[in-house]
């Protein structure tokens, strides 16, 4: 949770800027709470869709690949930050506006039912470390058939050593930008106390 509290607070920002509410009294009136497609949906408070991101780079993660997959019009605003000592910065805000006749510059031959069949065999991948090692070549393979190389989307299969089984999905400012996907851009300046990562190496 700590790692994520920066983009929680944009979040919740965001929310209140849009709606007026914070994104926990948002939530609440959600039917799926914080598990709902959307950050902030047409129809409640809020005239668009909005998904609300945060990145210290240019790579957009949108979660399952599925369900993004399904969701045609909705404006992806995405707010960049850099460390600053114990603190997150955020510098600059894209929104990009996200809509049907941008399907194929998003997705090009990577339709749903393509994709929910590679999602289908990443999920019966049995748990442990031998089907991991054991399917890495194929999952390759597989994931270079499936993905179009000239598509926006990217894929990012998740299997561990565990339990994980599962399929995400990204983007990337630059990319977004030269494919002329329309987009308000603005400079801001907030700042958050959040220190840097630390891994435990013992």
């Amino acid at each position: 949770m700590e790692v994520q509290a920066h983009g929680n607070y944009y979040e919740d920002l965001k929310t209140r800027q849009i709606t007026g509410l914070s994104k926990v009294e948002y939530d609440a009136l959600k039917d799926n709470g914080y598990t709902s497609g959307m950050d902030i949906m047409k129809g409640l408070l809020s005239a668009n869709d909005y998904s609300i991101k945060t990145t210290n780079g240019n790579r957009v993660d949108c979660g399952d690949i599925l369900r993004r997959r399904q969701e045609t019009e909705y404006h992806l605003v995405v707010a960049q930050w850099e460390q600053a000592g114990d603190n997150k910065v955020f510098y600059n805000e894209y929104t990009f506006f996200i809509t049907p006749d941008l399907e194929q510059k998003l997705w090009g031959k990577m339709n749903f039912n393509l994709l929910a069949e590679y999602v289908d065999y990443i999920k019966n991948i049995p748990a442990g470390l031998e089907a991991q090692q054991e399917t890495k070549t194929e999952r390759t393979v597989l994931k270079n058939c499936v993905e179009d190389k000239k598509a926006l989307f990217k894929i990012h299969p998740k299997v561990d050593s565990k339990k994980q089984r599962r399929v995400q999905c990204s983007l990337n400012i630059k990319e977004l930008l030269k494919a002329d996907v329309p987009c308000y851009q603005r400079v801001i300046r907030e700042t958050v106390p959040s220190p840097s990562r630390k891994f435990n190496c013992n």
